[in-house]
């Protein structure tokens, strides 16, 4: 059987840093056949047979190099992994629609297209607020305002975003806050989310993937560099391999039922301190830092799990 990948547009993808690539390495190693498509190379026939335009991954040298795309029953499929970044625009809901419907022909996708419609990785971590930072969502400026003014440093962050991108840190009495959130919110009509700024920031943003509710046994701490709040490694953060501390395993076990229940099988958590601060279903990564860093074929252990 053969499985499939929907990415992004492949050239865009970092041959060295990119999990999806990391991957489908591990399934060539297998021996095991991999095709990969965008989201628009997906269709549904007018017989009502999932379709997908693609190519049969050869081999990864400077890129993926595949054969000539051509359509093929999706059906065929053993399993179709979901690898494609936000943002999580109107593409990628009609995306969601489309998986549903290949999910009815009898074929696995991993993540769920059901689950990624009703998850949000940023307001999901709102149904566990014993593990999180104080937190709100609001289109408010004056809300907003108000929040800052209690807390006196937030990290403001767009629901929509990834890789850092959009987020800033204000305090109360920042002289910028106006325009920060005039910009943020599209004054008072655009949801953003602020939480409680957390110092152990300094110590990394951990990365913790989890494949069926049980977590790799080492985080991927990702430690702001040059006096940069954001710790993402697309904005220069630092990344080192730790262990899975006791906050880490408490917060896993909080959320592993919910994981399971929505039928999430490969995550990537984020946590700052003891907080969590993202559930991201869509795309996780880290694993490439992580599996070169630790010396142990992690991508063996994902794709005998999944596949």
């Amino acid at each position: 059987m053969s499985y499939l990948f929907i990415l992004d547009q492949v050239s865009s993808l970092n041959i060295k840093k990119d999990t999806s690539i990391q991957l489908i390495k591990e399934f060539i190693r297998q021996k095991k056949e991999i095709y990969c498509c965008e989201i628009n190379d997906l269709s549904i026939g007018a017989d009502s047979k999932g379709m997908a335009l693609c190519g049969l991954v050869n081999n990864i040298s400077t890129q993926i190099n595949h054969n000539e795309k051509k359509s093929i029953l999706t059906r065929n499929f053993k399993k179709v992994f979901v690898r494609k970044d936000p943002p999580f625009n109107q593409a990628y809901l009609n995306l969601t629609f489309i998986l549903d419907h290949i999910k009815t022909e009898g074929v696995e996708v991993i993540n769920d297209g059901a689950s990624l419609r009703n998850h949000n990785e940023k307001l999901s971590i709102l149904q566990f607020k014993d593990i999180i930072s104080p937190t709100i969502v609001s289109s408010s400026e004056e809300v907003l305002k108000t929040f800052i003014k209690k807390h006196k440093k937030v990290v403001l962050k767009p629901v929509d975003g990834m890789a850092g991108n959009g987020i800033f840190m204000v305090t109360s009495n920042d002289q910028n806050m106006n325009v920060i959130l005039e910009t943020m919110t599209l004054h008072n009509h655009q949801l953003i989310m602020a939480q409680k700024f957390i110092p152990d920031i300094q110590y990394g943003d951990k990365r913790i993937i989890l494949i069926d509710g049980e977590p790799l046994p080492y985080v991927l701490a990702r430690i702001p560099q040059n006096n940069e709040i954001r710790a993402n490694l697309a904005k220069g953060g630092k990344g080192v391999i730790r262990k899975l501390s006791e906050d880490d395993i408490a917060i896993v076990a909080t959320i592993k039922p919910y994981l399971r229940k929505n039928n999430f099988r490969f995550v990537g958590i984020d946590v700052i301190g003891k907080y969590l601060t993202e559930i991201n279903v869509t795309s996780p990564t880290g694993l490439v830092e992580i599996q070169a860093q630790a010396k142990i074929n992690f991508s063996k252990t994902i794709i005998d799990a999944l596949s």
